[in-house]
């Protein structure tokens, strides 16, 4: 499995967790206050997962397009 297939799975993971503990929050009004807080942590590990993913990207392209042109690349 590529890494950014990885990625993207436990952005989808995260996200459902933090699905999950909103609903429970709604019926279980007495805890919900609990639940809310465990629905934000595992929206910000989505978020986090996603930051990751794209500052890896970003360092993969800015490394290949700051290499000295090949021979066959022409300088413009």
């Amino acid at each position: 499995m590529k890494p950014d297939e990885v990625a993207m799975m436990n952005v989808r993971s995260y996200r459902a967790m933090g699905s999950l503990c909103r609903q429970r929050a709604v019926f279980d009004p007495k805890n919900s206050e609990e639940y809310f807080g465990q629905a934000e942590r595992w929206d910000h590990l989505a978020e986090a997962e996603i930051a990751a993913h794209f500052e890896e990207c970003n360092a993969a392209g800015s490394k290949a397009s700051s290499s000295p042109p090949s021979a066959t690349q022409s300088v413009a």
